[in-house]
């Protein structure tokens, strides 16, 4: 029996185990790998190519203007309808000179007909029509261009995303050997008093010092976590998923050749403006054509008989249709009216967004300055500061320093090394926006 619960219990140990692995998997990924992987599975992109696929298909329907509608139908009755009784017998090619008979045409027999039918309608001339196409059409490359800046947008995220999760990855190596140094300090505190150097407040401070550096560690875990989760969510993944960077933050100067690049108007957000306003004048000339009259043809051949699909008697009709809307209640001038009018929200919409644009490539370019002159300084000051430190160290081993002088030289340290690696990381983010802007890779 207890064989079978010791069993029993390792078996429950097991499966938990197996469930915290499966929950807690542990992805390695290049920035690269992290691309491809939201290409496949971000969920924004998928949306955006959907609504492209929708764009596509209203496009599809508007083929109707030149290519013909076929309509097959099968018909059944039964009536006993004096007019209706003659029709049919005329439709089924049964007529006789009895059926003329008035007493038989007032109170015919019951009949039945079964009526198999096929109409065709084809368009000639729907100018109208032609316009409303063209319309659909730039709509459908809008929605291409729209498509197509929201991936990149998407792709600018994860950008962000993934050198966030490194920036928290460096920052928790960062504040771990602070820890360590931490506890070197308290034990050379400690050391120090015994021999007489040192004070009980000496020691107090660093006991404070490394819980300090401790809650700070536990600050840059969560932060790591939170950013892992986020990148997770936007490559599409379990937020379970734990992902390892493999791409370190790295100084490239040469990016800032960027400088001189310059937007030549063919971003796909500033094209999908175009392609929506092409639209809008699109739907302003189908709108004006509305006043045209409209050529339609039409034809029908038919079989009757009074039995279940028979084919005992043929017919057909050919014809052509000109209509003419003369007057709708000023209802198609309303819709012109309209149509002019959204034609000149899409101009100044237009407009406004390349201005807007533009201002913003000339902010990023200027944030990008600034943040490669930031990552020289901060690296000049976090040499200096380590050295401080390095010699108040030395000097504190010889009783010649202060522990809160100490102290206060590590926090330094700690302080320039987060804001040299947080420069690095907003160099990065900094040409990400310049990219995403100019829609070009500047590495």
């Amino acid at each position: 029996m207890r064989k079978i619960i010791s069993l029993f219990i390792c078996f429950l140990i097991v499966s938990e185990i197996s469930k915290l692995l499966a929950q807690q998997t542990e992805m390695k990924l290049s920035l690269q790998e992290a691309l491809q992987t939201a290409t496949d599975n971000n969920r924004q992109i998928n949306k955006a190519k959907e609504q492209g696929r929708v764009a596509k298909a209203e496009f599809r329907q508007t083929n109707s203007v030149f290519l013909p509608k076929l309509n097959l139908s099968h018909t059944a009755v039964a009536t006993n309808d004096p007019l209706a009784s003659f029709g049919f017998k005329l439709k089924q090619k049964i007529t006789t000179s009895k059926d003329f008979n008035p007493i038989l045409l007032n109170d015919p027999d019951r009949i039945e007909n079964y009526n198999t039918k096929i109409t065709v309608q084809q368009p000639i001339l729907n100018f109208d029509g032609f316009y409303l196409r063209k319309a659909a059409n730039t709509k459908m490359q809008a929605v291409d261009f729209t498509t197509a800046r929201a991936i990149n947008f998407t792709k600018f995220e994860v950008k962000k995303a993934y050198y966030q999760l490194e920036l928290a990855q460096e920052a928790v190596d960062v504040i771990a050997k602070s820890v360590e140094t931490a506890k070197s300090a308290l034990r050379q505190t400690k050391h120090n008093l015994e021999q007489g150097y040192a004070k009980e407040a000496d020691l107090l401070s660093a006991k404070v010092h490394l819980l300090e550096v401790n809650n700070q560690l536990e600050d840059a875990k969560n932060s790591q976590r939170q950013a892992g989760e986020w990148l997770a969510y936007i490559l599409g993944l379990d937020i379970q998923t734990t992902i390892v960077t493999t791409d370190k933050l790295n100084h490239v100067p040469s990016l800032l050749q960027a400088l001189s690049e310059s937007d030549e108007g063919m971003r796909s957000d500033i094209m999908a403006y175009k392609k929506s306003l092409e639209s809008h004048e699109n739907m302003l000339k189908s709108e004006k054509m509305r006043f045209l009259p409209r050529l339609n043809a039409f034809g029908a051949y038919g079989w009757n008989d009074s039995k279940l699909f028979g084919t005992s008697a043929n017919n057909y009709m050919l014809g052509a249709s000109l209509s003419w809307d003369i007057f709708t209640g000023y209802k198609h001038a309303g819709k012109v009216q309209k149509a002019e009018a959204e034609l000149k929200i899409a101009k100044f919409d237009l407009t406004d967004y390349q201005s807007r644009s533009n201002m913003e490539i000339i902010a990023a370019k200027r944030n990008l300055k600034l943040t490669f002159n930031r990552i020289e300084t901060n690296k000049l000051a976090k040499e200096q500061a380590e050295e401080a430190f390095r010699i108040r160290t030395n000097r504190y081993k010889q009783g010649l320093e202060k522990t809160i002088d100490v102290l206060h030289a590590e926090s330094m340290a700690l302080m320039k090394k987060l804001d040299y690696i947080n420069s690095l990381y907003n160099y990065h983010v900094a040409v990400f926006q310049l990219e995403l802007l100019l829609e070009k890779v500047l590495q």
